[in-house]
């Protein structure tokens, strides 16, 4: 199991470091959608802080498991706020993509729980 984990966790932060790369740098499609959820533009580096950090703590998880469970946990936490987020106000295809990544985060911290 740990090499699947493993692999899900690398690619998930691969993704995280991108979406994250994309928040810091207040792209155009990133910042547009923050605000239409209602989210202050100004603190637009909190959610890519933390997106940085997940991707951070499931690469360190490869080594020290906790770490990975707490990682995978609060990145399904944050992703189910960003669905929740882009269905409230009508988003269907944010929505889509939030769930998808979310869908990802479930799927690590699956593997990484089955690894205690």
């Amino acid at each position: 199991m740990h090499v699947a984990a493993a692999i899900v966790s690398i690619a998930l932060a691969v993704v995280l470091a991108r979406t994250a790369h994309a928040t810091f740098t207040g792209q155009e499609v990133v910042r547009r959608g923050v605000v239409e959820v209602g989210f202050p533009p100004s603190l637009l580096w909190l959610l890519g802080l933390a997106q940085a950090a997940g991707a951070a703590g499931l690469l360190a998880g490869l080594f020290w498991n906790p770490l990975a469970v707490a990682a995978a946990g609060c990145l399904v936490l944050y992703f189910l706020g960003a669905v929740g987020s882009h269905l409230r106000v009508g988003h269907p295809e944010r929505a889509g993509l939030s769930a998808a990544i979310l869908l990802g985060c479930v799927l690590a911290l699956a593997l990484v729980l089955l690894e205690n």
